[in-house]
């Protein structure tokens, strides 16, 4: 198989150098090689578990001393850890908490028995973080987007999709205990956290214990959504499965996503993917934002500057990580996905050179503070879904919250659907968290004569609860292929306007966003009870 996928993406590449001869002049007076665009993600994910604590030892001789209750609180999400009980004592701990809110870290078993004066040993070992795995699909053609500025893509489709991710730091904090233990949990990397050690009874009476030394690992805690597998859930554990739409909002005369936020939602869709780029200001990002919470959509900000160049990713993330930015993005939190680059990368970047961009990319976004779902695009313009398949999973590891999912940009010449259908189930098989970021009714270099088979893709991503976003909307009119068959779902930005494939998308197919898409209850009423 290995052989035969590489056989294949040799001849994809050779196939898509030949294409990319000619070259499209995109709105905004930028020349993209073979076709320009700007794109979006769709999320698939997981429910994210706490992990479990054990923990509380018993020390000989003395009465019991009582242990204090000890939980622990993360994020945003859902899960909490189970604490046990020690012998000698009573410990409570570990309960998940309601609301959107997760335990965190690990619980710690509370307060151990303890012999007159001697110090009991407490704390608790939590093994935490699931690691949830995605993929993403290759690249044949690109798609064009714009709107005012040039996003550029070549002809094999391009497109900066980027996504975040999120750290735990969950503190446990303990109660009262005769020489229990109360150990402090960073939630991290799914790794083992330790309790740190607790203080001393003296003859069997109960003092104070506070924790010791702080554990690191244990499991992450959720700030809001989160990946668990292939699979995307909410802060209250429900599994959303993403039906959406892009929309050109950096390039709009509005900027926050108005009026076209309350025409898509229309359809029912339950996320949007808003273009976005660096010379965007905070206050119109937040309010784009915000727009489309208040239309229970879930947003996606994306950044596209690094469109098709990959040396390009560190001002995306320098914009990112900047004290405005990050305050707005831990403002909503518990709503949103970050993709962190539209298409990054041409046809051109390995493997190597892919894990190592995006490792740095989640390390400084995770530092910043930044703990939300990170979603990332392919490179070769968003299409090279063979490289998502095998770096994604390393890259899940590298994440310390493993909360990423991978886009891939269906630009394919596919008429009868055989590569969407293969390479969703390769993904599937490997356990990743996919969403198709953008698609539309054929790719960028060819137009009408590369059709691609986007009622495939809506059966068997509905089948395979895939996640998807089609470009686009049509507010802000797309440059690439204008004039044969555009990408534009609406004729004027309105749901009254739906036209075409745009329309089947939207609300006709049997598997279109109005008749396949759920709004999670957190998203509507902002609460899990």
């Amino acid at each position: 198989m290995k052989l035969h996928k590489l056989l294949l993406g040799l001849l994809v590449l050779a196939s898509c150098d030949a294409a990319n001869n000619g070259t499209q002049t995109r709105t905004g007076g930028t020349t993209g090689t073979g076709g320009t665009r700007s794109g979006g993600t769709i999320a698939t994910g997981g429910t994210t578990s706490g992990s479990t604590g054990t923990g509380g030892s018993s020390a000989s001789g003395g009465s019991p001393s009582t242990g204090g209750s000890l939980s622990a609180t993360g994020g945003s999400g859902n899960g909490g850890s189970t604490a046990s009980t020690s012998s000698g004592g009573t410990t409570t701990g570990g309960s998940p908490s309601s609301g959107g809110f997760t335990t965190g870290g690990s619980s710690a078993t509370g307060g151990s028995t303890a012999t007159g004066g001697s110090s009991a040993t407490g704390g608790s070992t939590a093994t935490g973080g699931t690691t949830s795995t995605g993929g993403s699909m290759p690249a044949d053609g690109g798609a064009g987007r714009d709107g005012g500025t040039a996003d550029l893509r070549p002809a094999d489709g391009s497109a900066d999709r980027l996504g975040d991710a999120r750290s735990g730091d969950a503190t446990g904090t303990g109660g009262m205990a005769t020489g229990g233990a109360v150990g402090t949990g960073t939630g991290g990397a799914g790794g083992t956290s330790t309790g740190g050690a607790g203080g001393t009874a003296t003859g069997g009476t109960a003092g104070a214990a506070t924790g010791g030394s702080t554990g690191t690992g244990g499991s992450p805690s959720h700030v809001g959504f989160y990946v668990n597998g292939r699979y995307l859930y909410d802060p209250c554990g429900e599994k959303v499965v993403l039906r959406g739409v892009n929309e050109m909002v950096i390039y709009s005369g509005s900027q926050d996503g108005s009026p076209y936020f309350s025409e898509i939602a229309k359809t029912g869709a339950n996320s949007v993917r808003i273009t976005w780029n660096t010379s965007g200001s905070a206050a119109k990002l937040e309010a784009g934002i915000a727009n489309a919470i208040a239309a229970q959509m879930i947003p996606m900000p994306v950044l596209n500057d690094a469109t098709g160049d990959m040396s390009k990713l560190g001002t995306e993330i320098t914009y990112w990580t900047r004290s405005d930015i990050v305050a707005i993005i831990k403002k909503y939190q518990d709503k949103l996905l970050v993709n962190v680059g539209n298409e990054v990368g041409n046809g051109s970047v390995t493997d190597a050179a892919f894990t190592s961009a995006y490792q740095g990319a989640i390390t400084q976004m995770r530092s910043a503070g930044i703990h939300t779902p990170l979603v990332i695009d392919g490179s070769s313009w968003g299409q090279n879904i063979d490289q998502l398949q095998s770096t994604g999973p390393g890259l899940l590891t590298a994440d310390p919250d493993h909360n990423l999912i991978f886009s891939c940009h269906m630009y394919w010449n596919d008429p009868n659907g055989t590569k969407v259908t293969t390479e969703i189930a390769q993904t599937v098989s490997l356990n990743l968290p996919l969403i198709v970021g953008e698609f539309a009714q054929h790719a960028v270099s060819g137009c009408s004569s590369s059709p691609f088979a986007y009622k495939t893709l809506l059966s068997v991503a509905q089948t395979s609860e895939i996640g998807w976003l089609p470009w686009s909307w049509g507010g802000v009119k797309n440059s690439d292929c204008a004039a044969d068959q555009p990408f534009d779902m609406t004729s004027n930005g309105t749901f009254a306007g739906l036209q075409g494939w745009g329309l089947e998308v939207a609300v006709t197919d049997p598997n279109s966003i109005q008749k396949t898409s759920k709004r999670s209850k957190y998203m509507t009423t902002g609460s899990c009870n």
